[in-house]
């Protein structure tokens, strides 16, 4: 006669299976987590070397042109920074420019989450990764945004990481992209638009400086159950895990 399996011991075994295949992906779910949130610490503090780095403080204008004039009068737009964007398309991403004057006008400057007017401008509009590759997770055929194949894929949180969601604290939730200035200080604000352009850099009504430590929380479900979270100091900006 052969031997068989009591009910007990079914029992048994599919507990077991349970707790090793909800142990497995736990482990895995926060692995991915823990590769995003690496990920993202590194590529903030790079935007804000980047920004330390790559002062675009100019007192005198180049040439008369008329973007080296709007470039030089109004450099403090030029900073670098972060931004996270989220559409249904893609999911939740990131990009790491630096906006530059489009042509005469106070307002009408690049590199704000799209195509920037000329493929040139690519080069000195977009932060690059060390294979070449342009630091944005949004990429199309080249009419709205940077060609695909020629962006870093790994920008795109929700397909490379599986982020379902995110939650920020303490930044704009609505539009959140975090701002350095040529010393390293962060800012929540690239400044209204609508003012011309002619502000005070370190307006506080209208360049909002990160006064309260952010965080940025990275869920894998709606329900954050499965997150982890990014602190940013206030202030100068560095970023780190939060406890």
């Amino acid at each position: 006669m052969k031997k068989s399996f009591s009910l007990l011991e079914l029992i048994i075994v599919l507990i077991v299976v349970g707790i090793l295949y909800s142990s497995i992906s736990f482990s895995l779910s926060n692995s991915s987590l823990n590769q995003a949130a690496d990920q993202i610490i590194s590529h903030i503090n790079y935007a804000r070397h980047l920004a330390i780095k790559d002062n675009k403080m100019q007192y005198y204008p180049l040439n008369s042109n008329e973007i080296e004039m709007n470039r030089s009068k109004y450099w403090f737009k030029q900073w670098w920074q972060i931004r996270f964007s989220n559409d249904s398309t893609d999911g939740y991403w990131y990009e790491i420019f630096t906006d530059l004057p489009a042509d005469g006008s106070t307002t009408n400057f690049e590199g704000t989450g799209g195509k920037p007017n000329k493929d040139s401008d690519y080069e000195l509009t977009y932060a690059k990764n060390p294979n070449g590759k342009y630091m944005t997770g949004k990429c199309d055929d080249g009419t709205n945004y940077v060609k695909c194949g020629e962006n870093d894929k790994k920008l795109n949180l929700t397909k490379e990481f599986s982020i379902k969601k995110i939650i920020f604290n303490n930044l704009d939730s609505t539009k959140p992209h975090i701002i350095f200035d040529n010393y390293g200080n962060v800012y929540l604000t690239e400044g209204d638009k609508s003012d011309g352009g002619d502000i005070n850099p370190y307006d506080k009504d209208k360049r909002v400086a990160l006064l309260k430590t952010g965080e940025i929380t990275l869920c894998q479900d709606d329900n954050c159950e499965y997150n982890i979270s990014i602190c940013i100091s206030p202030k100068i900006g560095n970023a780190y895990l939060c406890k």
